[in-house]
């Protein structure tokens, strides 16, 4: 079977951590993340092209001199078992047969 939904019901199962962080990337400067990825491939090939940034700024040192005072704040954070982070409602139940 292809894709990964499986495997990933069975580690929601075990638990998982949640993991924030801002960081740069001097190895594929986050081209991965929202642009053509990677270089030596066509963008027309499946899953080579991943947003529409076209890279010309991903560079850290670019990064770093342009938004030198660039910061994240991270509030309002939910966690908890699957369906007890929000008010449960007719509107948000899954139906029985929906597992996750």
């Amino acid at each position: 079977a292809k894709g990964g939904l499986q495997s990933m019901g069975q580690t929601l199962k075990r638990g998982m951590v949640l993991s924030l962080s801002v960081w740069d990337d001097f190895s594929t400067h986050m081209k991965w993340l929202d642009s053509k990825f990677p270089d030596n491939h066509e963008k027309e090939k499946l899953g080579v092209t991943r947003g529409p940034c076209d890279g010309s700024t991903s560079h850290p040192e670019y990064v770093r001199q342009h938004h030198h005072n660039a910061y994240v704040t991270y509030k309002n954070i939910k966690y908890g078992e699957i369906g007890s982070t929000f008010p449960s409602g007719p509107q948000r139940r899954l139906e029985s047969s929906v597992h996750v």
